[in-house]
């Protein structure tokens, strides 16, 4: 068992507060739209997208376990995207390349690989996360016991094992992408805070 070897990582993930990346070029986003009719059809737009990147700031919670690190996401599914977590300063702490082959983890200049990417976290770490379905849950794809608003607007969601809650969305075009994410399982908390859409393809 590799955890404590990763458990270092997390570590010096907490060691600093976590900041946006920076020097990126970004898509120009908007505030919060709340009229339903710019609402129709979202669901639908958002699952058209073609590929995104994303980069913010993810809290992690687990039992007596905290950490903070910035998050650069692009992908276009849960079965093709790349997931990178840096320090404070920009340092790599860990990288998880997905395929439809499986998923490959890269940290501390270690390599794992396992065919589910949640497995994979869980086998080299003490965490559980939703990482089979990463791409519609930062999308704000409804998946399962789905909640919406009277506007339309996407509230609650979930996946295996976890409920996602939409707490804040920022437009782009006519598109809502989620800023702030709470993610909750048995053990774990995690909450997702988007800062900067570097590329939106559709």
């Amino acid at each position: 068992m590799l955890r404590p070897h990763l458990l270092r990582f997390l570590g010096a993930a907490a060691l600093g507060l976590a900041v946006a990346l920076a020097g990126c070029q970004s898509v120009p986003t908007g505030a919060m739209v709340t009229d339903a009719a710019f609402w129709q059809g979202m669901q639908d737009k958002l699952k058209a997208v073609k590929t995104v990147a994303l980069s913010g700031r993810a809290n992690v919670a687990h039992e007596d376990l905290r950490f903070s690190a910035n998050y650069y996401y692009q992908g276009s599914s849960s079965n093709n995207y790349e997931l990178r977590l840096t320090s404070s300063i920009g340092s790599e702490l860990a990288r998880l390349k997905v395929t439809p082959e499986g998923a490959q983890l890269f940290a501390d200049g270690l390599f794992f690989q396992d065919r589910s990417a949640s497995a994979l976290f869980a086998q080299v770490t003490p965490l559980e996360l939703p990482l089979d379905n990463f791409h519609e849950l930062i999308m704000g794809i409804a998946g399962t016991n789905s909640m919406f608003n009277n506007s339309g607007i996407l509230v609650q969601t979930g996946v295996p094992n976890f409920t996602v809650t939409y707490r804040n969305y920022q437009t782009v075009e006519d598109l809502a992408l989620p800023s702030e994410i709470e993610v909750v399982g048995a053990n774990t908390r995690i909450l997702l805070y988007t800062r900067t859409i570097q590329k939106l393809e559709r």
